[in-house]
């Protein structure tokens, strides 16, 4: 085509001329630059870009879909008001889009005057796993793993936002009217959602109102609707299940609540649930169902979502569960705190307390049933421990020789204001030390060294070592070394461990800090 001059001067004053040449062929990345105000720096500009096209879209009649760059691990959503443009959406199509670079609340968009499919049936990227929404997410792949709703009643039936949470972070999701999720009930418990990065933000610099929007129900995983009662569960830290009153009952009383936490000791309960969770901050509340264990086999380390009634028995804090989640399983179990006495900040945590020796020994049963035995403290207090019958300590022999004890806190106390019958729980021999009942063979002239220790831990004695075992106070084997006098504990968290020494026949249980 031959243009002379003065109409070229015709077009270029116009503003047509560009249209008549190739135009810009850029990167995804270029196109996505902003300046200091968070705007596109070709805001308006006409472009070619190149990439591999993202379903769903997001725009019944029109296009609002991703082009992504999987090389430099970038897309741009590309959006149209119709579908004038002639092309249907398919995953891992790549294409060459021509189109105006615009921009709308914060998202990067081109707006398309030609697509040309290059080749088809490319493969798409796998979800990049975050844990927060930003500048980065958008218009990508992403997956959210181990969320629940925050606020069920924010669940709508079409184009809706509803955050999630980690118990940590906040997310906000969006659930666009054109997907299949439109109108289901809302998911209950713990999930993953993969999903494509947007953002909704009205006002310079476009840092803020980053969203996930799933593109079907497959990327909630697992979507599980729980029956969905209709039930609301207020999402509370276990401080905040645990407030009492100035008469000793829970303020949350009969409250319908979520609650997160690490499991510890045992399930006393094998017919049903009874066991502890307990928060970082060694704060734990109780769980308890009669005989409904909710397909749950108990093992200490697993995080758990509860959601359920807040109930009290006996003045012990507790949860009825209606659903139980797992969220993740070996996690670290906190380290006892030292106490002196038994009380209500004792109540569902781990502690340790110093024995001065046996109230009655007669009180100590072995004979398979619970029984409750009394022990005196180095500081002169009477405290009562309480043996389950579910627990290995029920058939053992009397633990002599003692010096420390270590278990959860419980109680019970029948009436107002629920300030005695705490008790503790103790659930495997290695929470006495040492238990020279079972240990009574023990090594000679024993040495462990240095103590506290921050990398090796040496153990001599008059036999060769055959076995080093290091516990947590709880029980927990952590590591274990054969055949040496040494153990390595340089990876152990801060605190105080047990260590078990084996030679031949001959074992003892000692204590240790690893600084």
């Amino acid at each position: 085509m031959k243009i002379n001059s003065v109409l070229f001067v015709a077009l270029l004053v116009s503003g047509l001329f560009t249209h008549l040449n190739a135009q810009d062929a850029i990167s995804i990345a270029e196109a996505r630059q902003v300046d200091a105000e968070g705007s596109l720096m070709r805001l308006g500009q006409t472009v070619e870009l190149q990439g591999i096209s993202i379903g769903p879209n997001f725009r019944a009649g029109g296009q609002t879909w991703v082009l992504f760059d999987p090389v430099d691990n970038i897309g741009i959503t590309v959006f149209a008001f119709d579908n004038s443009i002639g092309y249907t959406v398919q995953d891992g199509d790549e294409l060459r889009v021509i189109g105006e670079l615009d921009e709308f609340n914060g998202l990067a968009e081109i707006v398309p005057e030609s697509i040309e499919v290059l080749s088809s049936g490319n493969s798409i990227p796998d979800p990049m796993v975050v844990s927060e929404l930003s500048e980065m997410t958008e218009a990508r792949l992403i997956k959210i793993e181990n969320v629940s709703l925050v606020d069920e009643s924010q669940w709508g039936s079409s184009n809706f936002n509803v955050d999630l949470t980690d118990g940590t972070n906040t997310f906000q999701m969006r659930i666009d009217g054109d997907i299949n999720i439109a109108g289901m009930p809302a998911p209950q418990g713990v999930f993953d959602v993969t999903g494509v990065g947007g953002q909704f933000d009205n006002s310079a610099p476009y840092s803020s109102g980053y969203q996930i929007f799933p593109r079907s129900s497959s990327d909630i995983d697992p979507y599980d609707t729980g029956g969905n009662t209709g039930i609301q569960y207020e999402n509370l830290s276990i401080p905040q299940a645990r407030e009492i009153d100035l008469n000793g009952n829970a303020v949350r009383l009969d409250d319908n609540i979520a609650v997160r936490g690490i499991t510890h000791g045992i399930n006393f309960r094998p017919s049903g649930l009874q066991f502890t969770i307990i928060d970082e901050s060694n704060t734990g509340i109780g769980i308890f169902s009669t005989s409904n264990a909710f397909n749950y086999e108990f093992k200490p380390g697993d995080e758990l979502l509860i959601k359920g009634k807040l109930d009290q028995f006996s003045g012990l804090t507790q949860i009825s569960p209606d659903s139980l989640f797992v969220i993740s399983e070996n996690n670290d179990l906190v380290s006892p705190d030292e106490a002196v006495d038994l009380n209500e900040t004792t109540e569902s945590s781990l502690v340790t307390i110093q024995m001065a020796g046996w109230v009655d020994e007669t009180e100590w049963r072995g004979d398979g049933s619970s029984f409750n035995i009394d022990f005196m403290t180095v500081n002169g207090l009477v405290l009562t421990i309480r043996i389950d019958s579910d627990t290995e300590l029920a058939n053992s022999p009397l633990p002599d020789g003692l010096s420390f004890v270590t278990g959860i806190g419980g109680q019970f106390d029948s009436s107002e204001p629920y300030d005695e019958g705490y008790q503790l729980f103790p659930f495997s021999s290695m929470n006495f030390e040492p238990y020279l009942s079972v240990y009574d063979n023990p090594l000679s002239n024993l040495k462990l060294y240095p103590n506290p220790v921050q990398n090796l831990l040496f153990a001599e004695a008059d036999e060769t070592i055959e076995e080093l075992k290091v516990y947590s106070l709880d029980g927990k084997l952590i590591v274990e070394s054969y055949n040496s006098n040494s153990v390595n504990v340089s990876d152990l968290l801060t605190g105080q461990y047990l260590i078990d020494i084996k030679s031949g026949d001959k074992r003892s249980i000692s204590r240790f800090i690893k600084e």
